[in-house]
């Protein structure tokens, strides 16, 4: 017996999915790594102002 395949299994569907996939999560985490980075200068700019 003989299934309709409904998607095709390919390597390079599988690699786009994941090429896709990476480039999404990484879209998602930039301004999360952008702004605690602008947290920590802001912090350390901080510090440095404080008279001795």
């Amino acid at each position: 017996m003989e299934y309709a395949v409904c998607y095709d299994h390919s390597g390079l569907n599988l690699a786009w999915s994941i090429f896709l996939d990476i480039t999404a999560f990484l879209a998602l985490m930039a301004p999360l790594a952008v702004a605690r980075l602008i947290a920590i200068s802001r912090a350390d700019a901080g510090a440095k102002l404080q008279p001795a």
